[in-house]
């Protein structure tokens, strides 16, 4: 039988569990070459996409192509699978959040 005491440790457990769990779904659970952030820059002239990295808490730029960007805006939380080519990162699939 849980006491009392018992029973708010186990919820205190789950409750800090799931604040947490956005950070971890960021990148390592999303899976290999994916990255999952929040739109910080849209250019349209190069054409590419930066992010907020959630894991990392920093800037990740992806060439992509134009159809790509078409209906994305910024603050936008999103996925994307990406190949890398020559140090640049490419966006194979965006997929908004």
């Amino acid at each position: 039988m849980v006491t009392s005491r018992g029973k708010r440790l186990l919820v205190g457990v789950i409750v800090s569990v799931m604040c947490l769990a956005p950070a971890a779904f960021a990148c390592e659970v999303a899976g290999p070459d994916t990255h999952v952030g929040r739109i910080q820059a849209i250019d349209v002239a190069k054409p590419s996409l930066t992010i907020i990295d959630q894991q990392m808490k920093k800037p990740v730029t992806f060439l992509a192509a134009p159809e790509q960007l078409k209906g994305l805006s910024l603050g936008q939380m999103v996925t994307v699978r990406y190949s890398e080519t020559k140090g640049q990162l490419k966006a194979e699939e965006i997929t908004p959040l």
